[in-house]
């Protein structure tokens, strides 16, 4: 399964994203990219951040602000208002 597919699985509230850690966080996006082939610079470039900031962040040593977090996620093609098909 690859992490997207994973990730989409989990229902993911804004409780869920409060409890994360930052090395969890920084963990998540870093799997993503790298299943991606994607360098640091390409996804910072496309979530409009700055490959040191990213590299922080992957590293679990910024607290992981959900603004940031998303933004990182957006970029790699996740979308916070996509919902599971439940029917």
């Amino acid at each position: 399964m690859s992490y997207m597919a994973w990730f989409r699985a989990v229902d993911v509230t804004e409780a869920v994203l409060a409890r994360w850690d930052a090395e969890d966080s920084g963990r998540l996006v870093q799997l993503m990219r790298e299943e991606r082939g994607w360098t640091r610079t390409r996804l910072a470039h496309l979530a409009g951040t700055s490959h040191a900031e990213l590299a922080r962040f992957e590293m679990g040593r910024t607290v992981p602000a959900h603004p940031l977090l998303i933004r990182y996620l957006q970029a790699l093609g996740y979308h916070a208002n996509q919902q599971n098909d439940r029917h």
